[in-house]
């Protein structure tokens, strides 16, 4: 800080100090408060809470125009202002109650604890999970990869090759090879 500019000063991250005095409540050890954080407290009227912090609308650190201050009640509050996400529930913005997406009835809040939106209940999956019986008839006899079982099934690879680890455990389908799978119910 330069000491012939007494009263205001601009810090190298570009936040401006102003001279309060000591025993001001926002001082620091020599006697300087940010400049925004002041203008907050008289945009507020009453006094910042502790984890309460100042965002600079425009992003510059400089402009301390009421205009420009956002005060936000966290940390969390202030980072969500930085985000890029926009689908995310707005700072004190209600969180309804909607129904999910799968039509099954079931109600919940629209915006999760980190605040994003959601259209399912936790847990329901919009698409139905392919049935193992239809599995096990799609290999019959025959040794087939993963990929053609799916598109078989009309179902994602990611999801029947799922279901196969789980029937592989049970027994009920055996690994040929790498990607390869037979029924274990047939001897041969």
């Amino acid at each position: 800080m330069d000491n012939k500019t007494k009263g205001r000063v601009v810090e190298p991250r570009g936040y401006v100090l102003i001279r309060v005095g000591k025993k001001h409540h926002l001082s620091d050890v020599r006697g300087y408060a940010y400049e925004h954080r002041l203008v907050a407290e008289e945009m507020l009227r009453r006094r910042l809470r502790k984890k309460e912090l100042v965002h600079h609308d425009d992003e510059n650190k400089g402009n301390n125009r009421p205009s420009n201050l956002i005060p936000t009640p966290s940390q969390k509050a202030h980072h969500r202002l930085h985000a890029k996400r926009t689908d995310l529930r707005p700072i004190g913005a209600k969180n309804p109650i909607v129904h999910c997406a799968c039509a099954c009835g079931t109600t919940f809040r629209l915006f999760d604890e980190l605040d994003r939106p959601r259209r399912f209940v936790p847990g329901h999956n919009p698409h139905e999970e392919p049935r193992t019986d239809l599995l096990i008839t799609v290999l019959g006899s025959r040794t087939l990869h993963r990929a053609v079982i799916a598109m078989k099934l009309r179902a994602p690879v990611r999801r029947v090759a799922v279901m196969l680890s789980r029937l592989v455990k049970r027994g009920r389908v055996v690994r040929s090879s790498r990607g390869y799978y037979k029924n274990g119910d047939i001897d041969g």
